[in-house]
């Protein structure tokens, strides 16, 4: 399969949303899109990459539900096993908005025989609304899937995707995620583990309000 062709389906599969009638309320289940608290607003994000490394590589980078540093964040508490659903983390998170802490739940996590990995999780429910230290905002939720695929020896496909219902000016997930996936790609390279070809990440994403 040439790499154009995971990006093509990947465009395709998340520009082509159907907006039902009635929508379910925003949830771990409930799928996108769907309906925000009332004054909340609902948005949506995906980014996708190639990494020129083995998925099993990637996998040992990406996947560590309290080991994250590649993201960008470095937990200041953990809760429960690692990488055990129900575990949490907590970190903190500094936007334009100002600087704010989050407690999220791991409520999925499946390794797959090729290699590759699923992983979700979500703001800790008894956490919400988060509010931005302006006080001029808040996050009434958000559920993240970081998915990966096996192309080829050295090629990895991943994605990740993310719903969220928000006051104020929403993150720009799509921003924290490319340069959560380059940096990625930057570490495996560094350590040698990246010998194929990768494709720089890029997004697609819906928001009514400015980005973070």
């Amino acid at each position: 399969m040439k790499l154009s062709a995971v990006f093509a389906t990947l465009a395709i599969a998340t520009a082509a949303i159907a907006a039902p009638a009635n929508l379910p309320a925003c949830s771990t289940n409930s799928g996108t899109p769907c309906s925000c608290p009332s004054g909340s607003e609902y948005a949506e994000s995906v980014t996708f990459a190639v990494i020129g490394a083995a998925a099993k590589d990637v996998t040992a980078l990406t996947s560590d539900f309290f080991y994250t540093a590649w993201l960008g964040l470095v937990p200041y508490a953990n809760s429960g096993p690692d990488n055990k659903v129900g575990s949490t983390r907590s970190s903190t998170l500094y936007t334009a908005e100002g600087v704010y802490n989050i407690t999220e739940e791991l409520t999925k996590r499946s390794l797959l025989p090729n290699g590759a990995f699923i992983q979700r999780f979500e703001l800790l429910k008894s956490t919400l609304p988060v509010e931005y230290s302006g006080k001029n905002g808040s996050f009434d939720g958000y559920w993240i899937t970081f998915q990966t695929e096996s192309v080829f020896q050295y090629e990895t496909a991943v994605v990740s995707s993310v719903y969220s219902c928000a006051t104020g000016h929403p993150l720009d997930f799509g921003a924290f995620m490319r340069s959560a996936w380059g940096n990625a790609t930057d570490v495996l390279t560094k350590q040698g583990k990246a010998p194929g070809q990768s494709i720089k990440p890029q997004t697609i994403q819906q928001w009514t309000a400015g980005p973070v």
